[in-house]
């Protein structure tokens, strides 16, 4: 065997440097005779060592004018023979050859694509045939096939960058083959094959983009994926997307490409039951779906609504553990419509419908869109829908107040702050969390202006009812302060009601502190409170009442110091005070409504 492989290839070498040579010899009568006598051989290793040989020994132009002989042999070769080293290693001196060749020799070349698609069905299919003599023939691997079918596809996208749809040609032959695979009934395909197929789609992912969902095969050749590799392909697309940054700006694109990376997006027949269980890499995924949101560009906010909605009605087949992230980029998706649509209505002022036509998609319907995304995501996640409709209440009041507040806006703005109490009231049951949303909610309504004024106290009252109502006193006492600022804001100046308010701190500072000296801090931060009203001129706080809380937060202080228990936090709340008179200090030196106070 072996010594009559090292005598062949000898011959084969000699015979590649007689004089009498040329091009026309080899190919009417050398070639035909070597390939009979390859053919002839056999033994698998035999035929495989001359077909890699005859490559090496003759020249390429040889080997381009002689494609179509050469290749008619290699589908005659035994199926055991492995072509994937012969085809590859032909494929890529011919790709070499001719990048380098002048164009002339290229023209001369004719079409090598569609050579190589003729012959290469047939010389993949030998796979599919049983092998080995007598007894259970062993299950064909297509994985080599593949292999060669993806040495292919890169041998096209280099000598053709601009033939897309010799991409989809290749692809076609894959399912083709993957269906013939399929339908022998041998199984389902190796890990090696699987892997294949996604090597096969991810070159022309890269390259097109979403384009690669215009070719039927496509497709086609990922239905033959198991969920995982389906899940990973989809990934792969969307990953290619968003980092480079290609812009999604047709419905029917987005709806193609929703339609190709449902793995993601929704439950299939196929989802494993344990889908979101490494919740970590579950989180991942969803976060890189999400970021589909933010490649959504069109110069007409009709259509970027009418994507955002396509967008929506996808990711509201997933389910709750999905909702919980795709719904917010969705929201604030449309939030960031609001100032494109206001810019619209001033250019369209300006320059006259007929060069800006009006927005289909008004202000309102954006705002209506809005209110549907936050109530399906209450369910799944209140914590963030309270963050949203807060959210959604400030935009409201800055369009009421950019349309020269003329009313059309504040109910917008009064139903998003009641939907928001809504949800506080009956979503949120954890002390702590209510206590954070109590302070949301006043930030909020802070920056509001445009409320109807009986709107806006109609609020307040029940965010402070609600600070009165907390269960642990401390806290309640820090909500009801922060709640005073209500009276104090951009919609209103009510120093009485402020000094209300503060009052009924002050009782529950003291009620809080008689029976817990460790919490006497609460006084510091009562008097860091009443400064800053002094400050800002409220009328009902004066310079007495900042002298007699010093003069409590040190008999305090004092007094906690020496109970062992409390002693600890007395200090920090000493900390607290020292660096609160340091502050005191220096308003006395540059502000004369403080310089009657003592400091000691």
């Amino acid at each position: 065997g072996h010594a009559n492989r090292v005598l062949v290839g000898a011959n084969l070498v000699r015979l590649s440097q007689l004089d009498g040579m040329t091009m026309d010899f080899y190919a009417e009568t050398a070639l035909p005779k070597i390939l009979d006598h390859i053919v002839s051989v056999k033994d698998t290793l035999s035929q495989q060592y001359l077909l890699e040989s005859m490559i090496q020994v003759f020249p390429d132009e040889f080997h381009i004018r002689t494609l179509e002989q050469v290749l008619s042999a290699y589908a005659r070769a035994l199926p055991s023979v492995d072509m994937k080293p012969i085809m590859v290693t032909l494929m890529n001196r011919l790709a070499t050859y001719l990048s380098e060749a002048d164009p002339a020799k290229v023209q001369q070349a004719g079409d090598i694509f569609s050579l190589f698609r003729t012959h290469l069905q047939g010389i993949l299919e030998r796979a599919l045939q049983p092998q080995g003599q007598g007894g259970a023939a062993p299950i064909p691997d297509i994985a080599p096939a593949l292999e060669v079918l993806a040495a292919f596809m890169q041998f096209t996208v280099s000598l053709y960058p601009d033939q897309v749809h010799y991409v989809d040609i290749i692809l076609g032959s894959a399912a083709e083959l993957l269906q013939k695979f399929k339908s022998t009934g041998l199984g389902n395909l190796s890990d090696k094959a699987v892997d294949q197929v996604g090597e096969l789609l991810a070159g022309p992912m890269k390259t097109l983009g979403l384009g690669v969902l215009k070719m039927e095969h496509f497709v086609a050749l990922v239905s033959f994926l198991n969920f995982e590799t389906r899940k990973q392909t989809s990934l792969s697309m969307v990953t290619a997307i968003v980092e480079e940054d290609r812009p999604l700006s047709s419905l029917d694109d987005v709806k193609a490409l929703f339609s190709f990376i449902s793995p993601l997006v929704k439950d299939e027949a196929d989802t494993p039951a344990d889908e979101g269980k490494d919740k970590a890499r579950f989180a991942e995924e969803q976060q890189m779906v999400c970021k589909l949101v933010h490649q959504i560009r069109h110069e007409d906010t009709d259509v970027e609504y009418q994507i955002l909605t396509e967008m929506r009605g996808s990711f509201g087949q997933g389910g709750p553990q999905r909702l919980i992230f795709s719904l917010q980029p969705i929201f604030f998706g449309a939030l960031g419509l609001v100032p494109k649509i206001q810019a619209r209505e001033k250019r369209r002022a300006e320059e006259g419908d007929e060069v800006v036509p009006a927005p289909t998609i008004s202000l309102k319907k954006v705002f209506q869109f809005l209110h549907r995304t936050n109530t399906a995501l209450m369910q799944s996640s209140p914590d963030m829908a309270l963050q949203l409709w807060l959210t959604a209440a400030v935009a409201a009041d800055q369009v009421e107040r950019a349309t020269g507040a003329q009313g059309n806006f504040e109910p917008i703005c009064y139903e998003f702050l009641t939907q928001a109490l809504v949800l506080f009231e009956e979503e949120i049951s954890d002390s702590s969390k209510q206590y954070k949303g109590i302070h949301a909610i006043v930030g909020t309504l802070c920056k509001i202006v445009a409320l109807d004024p009986e709107n806006f106290d109609t609020v307040s009252q029940k965010i402070t009812r609600h600070a009165a109502k907390l269960l642990k006193k401390p806290m309640q006492c820090r909500a009801v302060s922060a709640c005073s600022q209500l009276f104090w804001c951009d919609a209103r100046r009510d120093a009485k009601r402020v000094r209300e308010c503060l009052e009924r701190c002050v009782k529950t500072c003291e009620a809080v502190v008689q029976s817990d000296p460790s919490q006497t801090g609460l006084w510091v931060e009562m008097l860091d409170r009443y400064i800053y009203y002094f400050e800002v001129n409220c009328e009902e706080v004066d310079v007495d009442l900042l002298q007699r809380l010093l003069a409590i937060c040190l008999e305090h202080i004092n007094f906690a110091l020496k109970d062992q228990q409390a002693e600890k936090d007395a200090k920090k709340a000493e900390d607290h005070l020292k660096s609160t008179v340091a502050y005191l200090t220096k308003m006395k030196e540059t502000s004369p409504r403080f310089a009657e106070l003592k400091l000691n």
